[in-house]
């Protein structure tokens, strides 16, 4: 017989809320961190950790003695709060560089895994040692997981990021008093002496900072600079740094022994730009005029300007070196603009204040589709998001700005002459970058009717030098209307004079890959024998930097030459694969070989239903992720509102289920109808406000999270039916192994086959899941 500790008592619904609030957050604060810290790709290995710890800790619960719940509860979560704290603490100490640093780096992964074994071991005793309860104590894990994710967003825009580590293993400290206060005995005291201890460490912590990061992507962390700021979308980091001139492309030709003030500003450790100093006198500017990126300038003058990506405002005072008539910023990240218009706004000039200036706190595409203005110019110089989102790998995020339906939304908001510009690496032995780039201008251009999509396009990149190595910086222009022969003339005159080297022009072309993927004619022909994937991303599949297709994976030619990035980051998704499957066949085997009880009470169809909704949740939850998280028209918005309405609608399921479990056989049908119907919304809505939009995307999500919720304690109702003492913790153990490889593999699909596909797996899991328990109702009938 399964030990059950009678009935949960208020105290452990409200320590389990506490808990899994407590969860999710140290999962998301870790996230936000490890992409400082690491390269972006490793980011997504806290996701892994935290949900190989819940699993890891079912199977502790199996393979160990039971004890009475309560107090399990209790020990549980105080050993959950103190290990968040002290190992968190002690990781940042360790050198791990994944590239460089392989063992250090598992060292450290190692130490962030254990909090998570014992919040794993009070989520597994809470949820199957009250079989009567599961459905209600489920909704509470749930609950408490949608209000971290509610609140992990203020917090890290209000709260240095290692501080809220330190401050939510105090949450977790409270909850474990919570538990105790069903135990007798000194533990309630000592946990909320804990509590007390952890949030004043915290609280201190956050104006001294001595608990912080040590190293930054393999290198030490140079604690001094002139400001710091954290926040749900990056770290930023300010410097100063030397007087010579910045620009991502600079023309050779451009000579000064001029010094200029700048100051180096840094995002997360690996992005960065210059704030330069600007007293109102545009002469001292000039360099400007010498970076490729500026092109467009030179051939649409006077005009508006829209800059996507404000940085550090370089094009923004390259637009007004040129005498454009008005520039808008959007920035999605406030707090760089608070560094231009609030902490360094004399530096730089007070640009929110010039009369030609507006500043935009918005989504790009998002304000673009919404604005009712046509731009003469729309500007993107290196801009990429690569903040650790679902995608997880460096060059497998997804990227809202480069796919064909965003740049028909640009193309469509240009003024009848206007151009569209953006700049990407160029890489010399390996241009795929340039050549995708190309091909999205092609293919967006053939959509709105263009017969000749090469008489629209001029690519333009800057001599590789010693000092860049393989690779430099390529601007490509996109014009509404043919470039006419003055302008193309032009064009080539500047390169010669700046040394720059045309890439692509409607008379020339370096490479005949260049040529073909201008050319309507052979297009399709290219892009189908390249050895890279160059085809235009769409919305479906909008990961731009990700460019090798699942049937080339194993021929060698593929990888000659290309970025190293591409290839890293696709090994990072296939390691990880490796490992959470090796891992999480363990956690479902160890307690077959441990326990007889688990040998002889097991279900198989139980084993495959459980399997199949942990499979099929994270498949399902990141598949409407990368869905609506372009629509919703910020990365912030998309992960608070998915995963906030999933954990509620899911948590609201989960209560009813002892009810209505019996409609649980409608949610395939349900997320049939968002797969088909949603689609239709976002292209449709695509415009609209940011408030409607929410409530749009609330109201696609709510139904399939509702019947989601019900699928685990309806499993467990079922399997404390079949079985008098069924191995309950084994099967969430299953459950969550399931979810871990789910959790990548989603990733995978997504990214090879597209975010539709992802959908679809989770559909058929769901449905083999339902055709399982199906089975076991049937099995038990006959027994």
């Amino acid at each position: 017989m399964t030990f059950s500790g009678g009935e949960p008592t208020r105290f452990t619904y409200a320590g389990l809320f506490l808990t899994t609030l407590s969860l999710l957050q140290l999962e998301l604060f870790l996230t936000r961190i490890f992409s400082v810290t690491m390269w972006y790709h490793f980011a997504f290995m806290a996701i892994s950790l935290a949900m190989f710890g819940l699993a890891a800790g079912a199977v502790l619960i199996e393979v160990m003695k039971k004890r009475e719940p309560h107090a399990t509860l209790a020990n549980a979560g105080l050993l959950f709060a103190l290990t968040s704290a002290i190992c968190f603490t002690a990781q940042l100490y360790i050198p791990a560089d994944p590239e460089r640093k392989l063992w250090w780096t598992i060292f450290a992964f190692t130490l962030i895994a254990i909090p998570f074994l014992f919040g794993g071991v009070v989520v597994c005793v809470a949820l199957t040692r009250f079989p009567a309860f599961t459905g209600k104590l489920y909704a509470a894990d749930l609950a408490g997981s949608a209000a971290g994710c509610l609140l992990t967003i203020p917090i890290l825009n209000t709260i240095h990021a290692p501080t809220a580590v330190i401050l939510n293993a105090g949450i977790a400290a409270l909850a474990a008093a919570v538990f105790a206060l069903s135990v007798q005995g000194k533990l309630r005291w000592i946990a909320a002496a804990a509590c007390v201890a952890l949030f004043t460490v915290g609280g201190v912590n956050q104006s001294l900072k001595k608990i912080d990061i040590q190293w930054l992507k393999g290198g030490k962390n140079w604690h001094g600079g002139l400001y710091e700021k954290w926040n749900a979308l990056s770290r930023i980091h300010v410097r100063e740094t030397d007087s010579e001139p910045f620009g991502w492309g600079l023309s050779p030709a451009f000579k000064t022994n001029r010094r200029l003030d700048q100051l180096y500003l840094n995002i997360d450790s690996d992005a960065a730009t210059v704030i330069t100093r600007f007293d109102g006198n545009l002469g001292a500017l000039e360099h400007l005029k010498y970076d490729v990126t500026a092109l467009a300038h030179y051939v649409r003058t006077p005009t508006s300007v829209l800059v996507i990506g404000v940085g550090g405002g370089r094009d923004i005072l390259t637009a007004l070196v040129f005498g454009q008539r008005h520039v808008t910023g959007v920035e999605i990240n406030r707090d760089i603009l608070r560094v231009l218009t609030e902490r360094f706004v004399d530096y730089a000039g007070k640009l929110q204040a010039h009369p030609a200036v507006t500043l935009v706190h918005d989504e790009a595409r998002s304000y673009v589709a919404r604005s009712p203005e046509k731009f003469g110019i729309i500007q993107a110089s290196l801009i990429d998001t690569w903040a650790a989102t679902s995608a997880g790998a460096y060059v497998l995020t997804e990227n809202g700005l480069y796919t064909k339906e965003a740049w028909r939304t640009f193309l469509n908001h240009l003024t009848p002459d206007g151009i569209l510009t953006m700049s990407r690496w160029y890489y010399e032995a390996q241009p795929a970058e340039a050549l995708r780039l190309t091909a999205l201008a092609t293919s967006s251009l053939m959509d709105i009717g263009v017969a000749d999509p090469r008489q629209h396009i001029m690519v333009v990149r800057k001599q590789d030098s010693s000092e860049i190595g393989q690779y430099s910086v390529a601007t490509i222009l996109v014009s509404r209307r043919p470039f006419t022969d003055a302008e193309i003339d032009h064009i080539t005159e500047l390169s010669k004079d700046m040394e720059f080297v045309p890439v692509l022009t409607p008379r020339f072309a370096e490479r005949p890959e260049f040529e073909a993927v201008a050319t309507r004619a052979t297009y399709d022909e290219l892009v189908r024998t390249y050895p890279l994937n160059i085809a235009a991303p769409t919305d479906d599949t909008p990961f731009f930097f990700h460019m090798l297709r699942a049937r080339d994976l194993l021929k060698p030619a593929t990888y000659e030459g290309m970025n190293q990035k591409n290839l890293k980051a696709v090994k990072v998704l296939a390691t990880l694969l490796g490992i959470v499957s090796g891992l999480s066949a363990v956690a479902i085997v160890a307690p077959l070989a441990l326990r007889r009880r688990v040998r002889q009470t097991h279900s198989v169809r139980l084993m495959i239903y459980f399997a199949a909704i942990g499979l099929a949740f994270m498949m399902v939850e990141i598949g409407q992720l990368e869905r609506l998280i372009v629509f919703l028209g910020h990365p912030i918005y998309g992960l608070t509102v998915v995963l906030f309405v999933l954990l509620l609608s899911s948590s609201i399921g989960s209560f009813y289920s002892h009810r209505i479990g019996g409609w649980i056989w409608l949610l395939p049908l349900v997320l049939s109808a968002f797969i088909l119907v949603s689609p239709f919304f976002t292209r449709e809505l695509g415009p609209a406000s940011t408030a409607l939009r929410i409530a749009v995307s609330a109201a696609l999500l709510f139904p399939s999270g509702f019947f989601k919720g019900m699928a685990f304690p309806i499993g467990i109702k079922r399997a404390q039916y079949s079985h008098d003492g069924a191995p309950t913790a084994w099967y969430w153990g299953i459950n969550g192994a399931f979810s871990v490889i789910s959790s990548v593999l989603a990733v995978v699909i997504a990214v090879f086959w597209g975010v539709t596909m992802t959908l679809w797996v989770g559909l058929a899991a769901y449905t083999i899941a339902l055709i399982a328990l199906s089975g076991s109702v049937r099995e038990d009938r006959h027994a």
